[in-house]
């Protein structure tokens, strides 16, 4: 059972209808009822005015659950008047007890093919180990730490033309002729980027309290499977090669902007979990 867990805000309400349409033509290659859509629309008064919004609080939950009635997976979407974020909803996952074996963290923000849940299925069919991420690649991003998730066509690309701020839209432009599981020399990659993790690995790491409800979780992830690594655990990172997901940082919908006075937490949020974060890598290194 795969959980793909996704957190959003009722601005991002319109790009969540499109994930949703994306994934309901993906479920044409698989068999949906192996996956859970964990959405959760945060209404909280923390984080959205709702005396200054045009839009009402009821108009969004309306909304929100209107989108899963045509969706053929299992659907868990929930909504949460308590302030939260992507790393809340993460969280909750990792520490649910189900019968979820995989978990897929997806951001409001990503354009990905129709094909990537047939060809995730794929790849957890071929992999034996206990703990693994696999990771979509990209096309490039602004430096060259990002390469080794980048597929080739594209990382090589002068980074002043700054690719990653280009058409996402070029995801569908590409067509995968060569679809592999390519082993990673370490682990990489950025949170909601349609990754998969095994429950396992996420248990054994977890994401901690202190890190709140938003910031730094992906890092903490990726440090701490570097750090199980050195200790010799095996910790695997397989690179879905020639299947590329992109974040819009073009067209990402700011149409809904308009109709909400958002509190923009997000900054005190990451620098919140910036403080906390050097004391629970010193943690997890001690608790290993």
């Amino acid at each position: 059972m795969i959980k793909i867990v996704l957190h959003c805000l009722p601005n991002e309400l319109d790009q969540v209808a499109w994930i949703i349409d994306q994934l309901k033509r993906s479920s044409r290659f698989i068999d949906p009822s192996n996956f859970i859509l964990d959405f959760t629309l945060n209404v909280s008064s923390e984080d959205v005015n709702w005396n200054k919004s045009s839009l009402t609080k009821d108009y969004c939950i309306d909304k929100f659950n209107l989108l899963f009635k045509k969706s053929p997976f299992n659907n868990q979407h929930k909504i949460s008047e308590k302030q939260t974020g992507c790393n809340t909803v993460r969280r909750n996952a990792i520490r649910s007890i189900d019968e979820t074996t995989h978990i897929i963290y997806l951001d409001t923000d990503i354009i990905f093919p129709e094909t990537i849940l047939y060809y995730i299925e794929q790849a957890i069919s071929e992999i034996k180990s206990e703990y693994y991420i696999i990771t979509p690649q990209i096309f490039q991003l602004w430096d060259s730490s990002w390469d080794v998730i980048s597929h080739p066509d594209y990382r090589n690309t002068p980074r002043e033309n700054k690719q990653w701020l280009q058409n996402p839209y070029q995801v569908f432009e590409h067509e995968p002729t060569d679809v592999k599981l390519l082993k990673s020399p370490y682990i990489k990659f950025g949170g909601g980027w349609f990754n998969v993790f095994s429950k396992n690995l996420l248990k054994l790491i977890d994401i901690p309290d202190s890190l709140g409800h938003y910031g730094l979780d992906d890092t903490f992830v990726s440090d701490a499977s570097n750090i199980l690594r050195e200790k010799n655990y095996n910790i695997q990172q397989y690179i879905l090669n020639d299947i590329i997901v992109k974040e819009d940082r073009v067209y990402r919908s700011y149409s809904m902007d308009q109709f909400f006075h958002m509190n923009n937490n997000q900054n005190n949020m990451r620098d919140n979990s910036s403080i906390n974060y050097q004391k629970e890598i010193i943690g997890f290194k001690n608790r290993i």
